[in-house]
């Protein structure tokens, strides 16, 4: 007469508080790999380059048209940031070197997530509104035209007599 009671689907409560704490140990490993990785990397003299050293082909943009691709020198920009050169990273590749930040900070918020169970996540996860995607897009393109630019003067530097010295 009476409908049977449908067991509980709920997962028990240990369950339930370790699943985002497995969540955040894998976004910290995620985060952290490549900073890791560029670690072991020497950053290329050329500014692009670096990514050759774990037998990817050369940019084919660069190769192609003559200009860098929007991501030319980001390994470059990871590698001089995971040892600490921030300046060589930022003059590198100025989005590589803020999404090699970005990537760190992930890394250690979701770290202390895994860790603590803290929900510092949400505070990252918060900030990320249109506004701030836009201002990533217009610093991609940014660093886009800034890259092209020292690939061009790398270039017309390179067939001054005296090999390059102006002087």
């Amino acid at each position: 007469m009476h409908a049977e009671a449908q067991p509980d689907l709920v997962r028990p409560a240990a369950t339930t508080a370790a699943a985002p704490r497995m969540v955040a140990a894998a976004v910290a490993l995620a985060a952290a790999g490549p900073l890791v990785l560029a670690a072991w990397l020497e950053p290329a003299a050329a500014g692009l380059g670096t990514h050759e050293q774990l037998g990817l082909p050369a940019c084919g943009w660069v190769a192609a048209a003559g200009i860098p691709c929007p991501s030319c020198g980001m390994t470059t920009a990871f590698a001089h940031a995971a040892r600490g050169d921030l300046l060589g990273s930022f003059l590198v590749q100025p989005a590589g070197a803020i999404l090699a930040l970005a990537a760190a900070m992930v890394a250690v918020v979701a770290a202390f997530t895994a860790a603590t169970g803290a929900k510092s996540w949400e505070v990252l996860w918060s900030s990320l509104s249109p506004r701030v995607w836009t201002v990533l897009i217009v610093v991609v393109i940014l660093a886009w035209v800034y890259k092209i630019a020292c690939v061009r003067l790398d270039a017309a530097i390179e067939v001054l007599p005296l090999g390059g010295a102006a002087w």
